[in-house]
């Protein structure tokens, strides 16, 4: 399992610095907003198509290993391309990168159950990884950029994704026990519709990608609203940082009893919380209260991510695990960039608070349409 961790550490770290780096790249070559946005729609957009497709893949393989592996080098290579590459060039590499984003995340954790001796502690520190590489990953790209350059930050992505694949091919994974292996077509469709008629997994899902989707809108209104209250718009990244920290804490806390619950229950509460503490960030009145709030929002919203995996890996049979954990991964960044595009668009007529403060009732929307389809219409299959 340490070997896995390591993988996957370095894969996410890589992963979580390539937003920050490209942007700061993007700006200093093209010193364009325009291309700036472009490279980071081109990096999430084909996702939201690639996971379904690679977790299906990924399912079917019998070497996941050595997929998982690939789908690092072609990070690796796409982030050296853009090192080199003119300004225009950022966006076909960046969209190459974007499409092994969803295996980054949501195919490393199907491999959890097939390596792990104790899966709620195994869970728990994959969930730590996200976690842990949100609050180093764009820091560490910041001071790379700052203190060298952007081109040197993305040569560092290069490194980390070759490192994390180099780590990978040291796993030893079981292989699936034998079955049928229906086309890759036909195992999309099957994916698909186990997640979509599977109440549980269906309600935990919805509102996990309902709820970061309204985050999207956050992050384009968090500097803005950083920047009301006198300090420079840059340090939305330490808002950010404070919240992962107190998510990690949190999860340190309370990972031993999480057990306990249903986890999609656990989705539920925990992202409702998350919505009525983000309805307390406008009444800071300066930025060390509203640091002070961001650290209780994480402690509202850490166990979400720990508890959506737990629900994909306790409703869904092993052969599917891959396409599921990929498709999830792929609808919340598909939403995440919907709730960004849609941020920008109210910030030219709505203030900052009144944009967090419909982030916060999203994630009750959320949090109240996951219980709602939720509702069994028959029995879920659980697999232990």
């Amino acid at each position: 399992m340490l070997r896995y961790l390591w993988s996957a550490g370095l894969a996410r770290l890589a992963d979580e610095m390539v937003a920050v780096a490209v942007v700061l790249l993007a700006l200093s070559r093209g010193e364009s907003p325009v291309l700036s946005g472009a490279v980071i729609a081109a990096y999430t957009v084909p996702s939201i198509l690639s996971g379904p497709l690679l977790g299906a893949w990924l399912d079917r393989t019998g070497r996941p290993v050595a997929a998982l592996a690939a789908n690092q080098f072609v990070l690796a290579a796409m982030a050296v391309g853009m090192v080199f590459a003119p300004a225009p060039w950022l966006v076909p590499a960046a969209f190459v990168a974007g499409i092994t984003l969803p295996m980054t995340s949501g195919g490393f954790t199907s491999l959890v159950p097939r390596l792990a001796t104790d899966l709620h502690r195994a869970t728990s520190q994959d969930a730590l990884l996200f976690n842990g590489a949100a609050v180093a990953g764009p820091g560490l790209a910041g001071v790379l950029s700052t203190a060298a350059s952007p081109a040197v930050a993305v040569a560092v992505v290069a490194g980390l994704a070759l490192a994390g694949g180099l780590c990978t091919l040291t796993l030893r994974v079981p292989p699936h026990p034998p079955g049928e292996h229906p086309s890759l077509r036909a195992a999309i469709q099957r994916g698909l519709r186990h997640l979509v008629t599977t109440p549980p997994l269906r309600g935990a899902t919805v509102a996990s990608v309902v709820g970061y989707g309204s985050v999207g809108m956050l992050a384009t209104a968090l500097p803005l609203h950083v920047g009301g209250l006198g300090v420079d718009g840059d340090q939305a990244g330490v808002v950010w940082a404070v919240f992962e920290v107190g998510a990690i804490g949190c999860i340190l806390v309370v990972r031993r009893w999480l057990p306990r619950w249903r986890p999609e229950r656990v989705v539920f509460t925990t992202v409702a919380l998350y919505g009525v503490t983000l309805a307390l960030w406008p009444l800071a009145a300066h930025f060390p209260a509203l640091l002070v709030l961001a650290l209780v929002s994480g402690l509202a919203q850490g166990p979400v991510l720990t508890a959506t995996i737990t629900a994909r890996q306790r409703y869904t049979p092993g052969p599917l695990l891959g396409q599921v954990s990929t498709t999830g991964a792929s609808l919340k960044i598909g939403a995440y960039a919907v709730g960004a595009a849609g941020g920008g668009a109210l910030l030219t007529t709505w203030s900052p608070t009144s944009v967090i403060l419909l982030v916060a009732v999203g994630q009750l929307v959320g949090a109240s349409l996951g219980a709602v389809t939720a509702r069994p219409t028959r029995t879920a299959r659980v697999t232990p």
